[in-house]
């Protein structure tokens, strides 16, 4: 009998070996789906990997904390890729007729085109990051006990965690495998954490090589090390937090003050339209400045007293993480007050018509 050709032969075998792996994928898909399907569901399914992905078992073995760190994984990635979604569909409805026109559009020098295709991005994320995570204004151990553990749920579940709760399936473990004082982070902390995550990697994405050059004219070196900083430190401890059932509370306020996003994408377009400096240009800096103060600014002296009345050395804290969270917690507080003085002074410059008269000039 003849043999094949060895490339015909090489490539029925390449087919075949894609095939497999194709086969594999799709399987491995398919049981992370029905996972993920418990996940959300309270753990209906028989399978230990699906009926603990909310901490119901605890078998001494972190099972239930490689379940929702993979969950949480999965949901990030999903807000990743809707946010990139997003930006494709902006670069295509921003030119229209319906928004700019494309004459307008093509006005626009290209860092700040830039800025306004990423500002739906932005209000995307302030609406869904910042309205679904649940805070309160001191832990609730802290208003008994004058002090809190940051290895323990600090806060009850509010109006959006019920419903959540409702949608997605009951219960939520109170322990991470063998440690005995570990809490599992409420649902509504863990999607929020989730949809800000795959916001933060697109946008650092964005920031750090897809757009870089656009991004560093529109910002300056300055305000761009720092905004790159701004997104890696949330990327690599938010999942260590979730790992440990640590610092819940200071991750949910990081999370709550994304709010404020929404209202600086909708200012952001303002300006690429020429019209902040209009009455409805006006209404949007207001806007955005008591969002600004009331999600980053007024919680700051609750979140100063907590840290400072906060158990660094918790039972089931890692020591390794203790002087990063000592730096990572605080630092975002005082990028607040660093960029509240800068908004103020952009602010006044609109209300007192200073920004008027040197465009005029």
């Amino acid at each position: 009998m003849d043999q094949p050709p060895p490339l015909l032969a090489t490539t029925t075998t390449t087919t075949t070996t894609m095939m497999m792996m194709l086969r594999g994928v799709v399987s491995s898909a398919v049981r992370d789906a029905v996972a993920l399907a418990g996940f959300f569901g309270g753990g209906t399914s028989s399978s230990s990997s699906s009926s603990s992905f909310w901490g119901k078992k605890d078998d001494g073995n972190d099972g239930a904390t490689n379940n929702i760190l993979w969950a949480f994984l999965v949901l990030a990635c999903a807000s990743f890729v809707a946010h990139e979604a997003l930006h494709a569909m902006s670069a295509r409805a921003l030119p229209s007729r319906f928004f700019f026109g494309a004459e307008k559009w093509a006005r626009l020098a290209p860092h700040r085109r830039a800025q306004v295709l990423h500002a739906p991005n932005q209000i995307l994320n302030g609406l869904v990051a910042g309205t679904v995570v649940e805070t309160t204004r001191f832990p609730s151990e802290m208003k008994k006990n004058g002090k809190f553990d940051v290895g323990t749920r600090t806060t009850k579940r509010g109006v959006v965690g019920k419903f959540i709760t409702k949608v997605l399936g009951g219960g939520g473990g109170k322990r991470l495998g063998n440690r005995k004082k570990a809490a599992l982070f409420k649902r509504s902390t863990i999607v929020a954490m989730a949809a800000s995550c795959g916001y933060l990697m697109y946008d650092f994405l964005l920031l750090t090589i897809f757009d870089r050059k656009n991004m560093l004219r529109a910002h300056g070196r300055r305000q761009y090390a720092i905004y790159v900083f701004h997104h890696l430190l949330p990327l690599l401890m938010w999942p260590l937090a979730l790992h440990h059932g640590t610092f819940e509370y200071f991750v949910a306020w990081g999370v709550r003050s994304e709010l404020s996003q929404a209202a600086m994408g909708l200012r952001t377009i303002c300006i690429g339209m020429g019209i902040l400096d209009t009455a409805f240009g006006v209404i949007v800096q207001l806007s955005f400045v008591g969002l600004f103060f009331w999600v980053r600014m007024w919680p700051l002296l609750d979140n100063i007293v907590s840290i400072a009345k906060a158990d660094w050395f918790a039972e089931n804290v890692p020591r390794w993480q203790v002087p990063f969270a000592l730096i990572s917690v605080p630092l975002p507080l005082i990028l607040n007050v660093y960029w509240w003085f800068m908004i103020m002074g952009a602010f006044w410059k609109v209300v007192s018509g200073e920004k008027k008269r040197k465009k005029e000039a």
